[in-house]
């Protein structure tokens, strides 16, 4: 019993020195985090804090992949990935400079205590992203902890397409019009209403095509819209004047709130 006092300071001790806290925050090289798209990828920075260097530790991050509500499944709605560098021969075979590319995981070991992780996004949707930190120590848990991310992603599908209105005749010539349209995807799942019309939010959009501004009404999720007007042509359709549609700019109006601006530059159009 005399050594009870001493053990359970030991203890105390324990504790502390197991604790796996970690901050987890959004990478500065993306300015703008309220334009994300299907199809890119995000970098995120993970502290941890009161890093362990003891050479039995280990340290695993892994995403919790439990809610599809949420958008949190693995591989299916985005791709959880380790930045790896890989050295690359130039033709002589010497050795040039190594570049890093992101490989697809189901968890990381973290090996220093500022690190950074990516997500390729899959989906359009409202991401709530759950990550924990598993402190590991000769290979038995004895900390951890969670942390939670947000984001929005969309899908944009931009494209032209043309259509043969009239016939030639002896009399005039075929008639042509090609049409400018888009195609936005806020996510599928209940809570996914970035870009969608609610009771308090209405969006409208505008559009930047060829250096001419086309002004249009509502914004409507998943239905083909105008971003620029249709063009009538004859003998042949119009040849598209720019595979670039600079700018489309969603505007939320929110009951007694101040409008909220989204804006998607430089996004691909394809012939349809």
């Amino acid at each position: 019993m005399s050594c009870s006092e001493e053990n359970s300071s030991s203890s105390s001790q324990t504790i502390v020195k197991n604790e796996a806290n970690f901050i987890l925050s959004k990478n500065s090289q993306i300015v703008d985090w309220s334009n994300i798209q299907v199809g890119e990828t995000l970098k995120f920075d993970v502290k941890i804090q009161n890093f362990d260097l003891s050479s039995d530790v280990v340290y695993v991050l892994k995403p919790i992949t439990s809610n599809a509500a949420s958008h949190q499944r693995n591989k299916i709605d985005y791709n959880f990935q380790e930045g790896v560098k890989i050295d690359y021969s130039g033709i002589s075979g010497f050795t040039k400079d190594s570049i890093l590319t992101q490989e697809n995981r189901d968890s990381i070991i973290i090996k220093k205590a500022n690190t950074s992780f990516f997500v390729s996004i899959l989906k359009p949707g409202n991401f709530t992203q759950q990550y924990e930190l598993r402190k590991m120590r000769s290979k038995k848990y004895v900390a951890g902890s969670t942390e939670e991310i947000l984001f929005s992603a969309v899908k944009i599908e931009v494209y032209t397409w043309n259509e043969q209105t009239e016939n030639a005749t002896m009399f005039r010539n075929s008639q042509h019009s090609r049409y400018y349209e888009f195609v936005i995807d806020d996510g599928d799942q209940t809570n996914d209403t970035y870009l969608t019309d609610t009771e308090t939010k209405k969006n409208t959009y505008t559009t930047l095509y060829n250096d001419i501004k086309y002004d249009e009404g509502p914004l409507k999720i998943n239905e083909a819209l105008n971003f620029s007007k249709k063009v009538n042509t004859e003998k042949g359709a119009q040849i598209v004047p720019n595979w670039i549609l600079s700018e489309l700019k969603i505007i939320q109006k929110r009951d007694n709130e101040p409008s909220n601006i989204i804006i998607y530059n430089n996004l691909t159009i394809k012939q349809k």
